[in-house]
């Protein structure tokens, strides 16, 4: 006998709307710290925040390809008849396998580096001035005859928190990098630049500044390397950042904060 009444309706997976609720938080919170940094006056704070950020923003991005991948799945699987035609239809073959579903394309990086590979070598030489307890910047002079007329694009130099890179390609059929990932103290790196002379290159660091004064410097490289716990974990770091903030911030400040360290957790 045929039942006429109608079939249930197949409960649907919440799974990639979960993924994308996530990912909407995650990109909330990323645009409310963005806000929020127009009141942030120090450098070093502000390179913390935009840091959270860009994390918050590739997590809200790969949670929304989930949601995505999960959807383009359960839009390509046939739906299921009802009692009724399961009653008058014959005995079907198995379906075919589903194709898998595609990545989505990755994005390019906003900016590209040059690559640093075995074909750069070290300058001839250079000379560090480490400047006086009172002095503000460190600076590193880099010889080389005739660089004021190099190219400018192919001269940069990355400056950090906890390091320099400065590379120059292609002069005059030789390429050169110089390194330090291992500095004794943090820089300011809002107050570092690089200066191109006609026939030297200057790098200028600048000292973190204290209640008592810049700090002092013996010193180019740390005497210890770094340990990789120091390295692998920057989270830790933003956090106690955070809450410095939310601890001496106004009240805005402290429910923003507050928000988004729960929602963290």
């Amino acid at each position: 006998m045929i039942n006429d009444e109608p079939a249930a309706p197949v409960p649907s997976n919440g799974g990639d709307d979960a993924a994308e609720s996530r990912s909407e938080e995650r990109l909330r919170d990323a645009d409310e710290i963005e806000k929020a940094m127009e009141s942030v006056t120090r450098d070093s704070a502000r390179l913390h925040l935009q840091q959270l950020v860009t994390k918050l923003r590739k997590e809200g991005q790969a949670l929304k390809r989930v949601a995505a991948s999960a959807s383009a799945a359960a839009a390509s699987s046939p739906a299921s008849p009802s009692v009724g035609e399961k009653a008058e239809e014959a005995p079907a073959a198995k379906p075919a396998p589903l194709p898998p579903v595609a990545d989505p394309p990755k994005r390019a990086p906003a900016s590209v580096q040059p690559p640093r590979t075995a074909k750069y070598q070290s300058f001839p030489t250079y000379q560090v001035d480490l400047g006086g307890y009172s002095s503000p910047t460190i600076s590193i002079y880099i010889p080389l005859n005739g660089i004021g007329k190099h190219d400018k694009s192919k001269i940069t130099c990355d400056l950090k928190s906890t390091s320099f890179d400065l590379v120059v390609t292609d002069f005059e059929g030789k390429s050169y990098r110089l390194l330090n990932d291992n500095l004794e103290k943090d820089i300011d790196a809002a107050k570092s630049k690089y200066v191109v002379k006609p026939n030297k290159i200057i790098i200028k660091l600048g000292k973190v500044k204290g209640e008592y004064g810049y700090d002092s410097w013996t010193q180019l490289t740390a005497k210890k390397k770094k340990t990789k716990e120091e390295k692998s974990d920057p989270s830790a770091g933003i956090m106690d950042l955070m809450k410095d903030m939310y601890d001496s911030g106004d009240d805005n400040m402290r429910k923003m904060i507050g928000e988004t360290m729960y929602k963290q957790k």
